[in-house]
């Protein structure tokens, strides 16, 4: 009685697991490995995927090293290319290499002087062979000009161009080194304006520096240099064109090419001279290519 009117009332009792009696088999199923194989397989694991990150570091390593060692290559390469560039020219091996010009543009002359010669034996003797026989084919003095096969003598415009006194095409810079846009040279397509607009005014004839023009002339640039016929001339450019003189002068003054040559001298100082002259003397072409030929129908023999 004193134990029950003391006492607090008794709580439940705590539930036990429904395995409790199965200890063995609830530790082979939560705990199949026993703990010394589960440490020994967690290291063998670390080791593994250890190796496994250094693997594929080195391949990585090895092409960094050769992308490096490719570019200090390429650098090299490129920093030698820019100094043999900016290396400035022996003069020695400039000089002589200016002597081998000069020798060469002396034999190309001495040679066209030879073979005009040539040229003007053989029309001799043909003119002396042909002048009896009354079948022999006549030469047309029109085409002979046009041709350029025949030197033409008479009055007609000259037009002299020369270059600015900013030019920097004086044999003595590098043409690399000619900024186009400053540049006070006399340029081809210059030459060819002039050259267009004289043929356009009424010409019979035309020659820069004395080299005659025909419809297969090349007016162009090599570097620094303007080559008419291929054969380099030098400043300043005269262009002669055979005509009536008052004529071409007033046609001429009319072109584009008249107007490109007045903006030439007014922006980049370039020097243009227009005159008429009584007499000019135009040489005929010193190499002759034939392209085609036939003979006249009323000539063609009978079979």
């Amino acid at each position: 009685m004193t134990g029950q009117g003391s006492g607090a009332a008794p709580g439940p009792a705590p539930r036990r697991r429904p395995d409790a009696s199965m200890t063995l088999l609830v530790e082979v199923v939560e705990r199949p490995l026993d703990p010394g194989y589960a440490a020994a397989a967690e290291r063998r694991r670390s080791r593994e995927a250890t190796g496994s990150e250094a693997s594929r570091r080195g391949p990585r390593r090895r092409r960094a090293a050769v992308t490096a060692a490719m570019a200090l290559v390429a650098g090299l390469l490129v920093t030698g290319a820019a100094s043999a560039l900016t290396r400035p020219s022996d003069p020695d091996d400039r000089a002589a290499l200016v002597s081998d010009i000069e020798r060469r543009t002396a034999d190309a002359d001495d040679a066209a002087a030879q073979a005009a010669a040539l040229r003007a034996q053989v029309q001799a003797q043909q003119d002396a062979l042909l002048a009896g026989d009354d079948d022999a084919p006549t030469r047309d003095p029109g085409l002979l000009v046009a041709s350029g096969t025949t030197a033409v003598t008479g009055p007609g415009l000259v037009v002299t161009v020369s270059d600015g006194p900013g030019a920097t095409g004086d044999g003595a810079s590098d043409p690399r080194d000619v900024d186009p846009d400053v540049d006070a040279r006399v340029q081809d397509g210059d030459l060819q304006r002039v050259a267009n607009g004289l043929w356009s005014s009424g010409a019979e004839a035309v020659a820069i520096n004395g080299q005659r023009l025909t419809a297969a002339t090349a007016i162009r640039s090599a570097g620094g240099a303007v080559l008419v016929n291929f054969r380099p001339l030098s400043p300043p450019y005269r262009v002669e064109a055979v005509g009536s003189p008052n004529a071409l002068a007033a046609s001429f003054a009319l072109t584009p090419a008249a107007r490109w040559l007045q903006a030439l001298s007014d922006q980049y100082g370039i020097g243009v001279q227009v005159s008429t002259s009584d007499e000019l003397d135009l040489p005929a072409l010193d190499a002759q290519r034939l392209y085609s030929a036939r003979v006249p129908e009323e000539q063609e023999p009978t079979p």
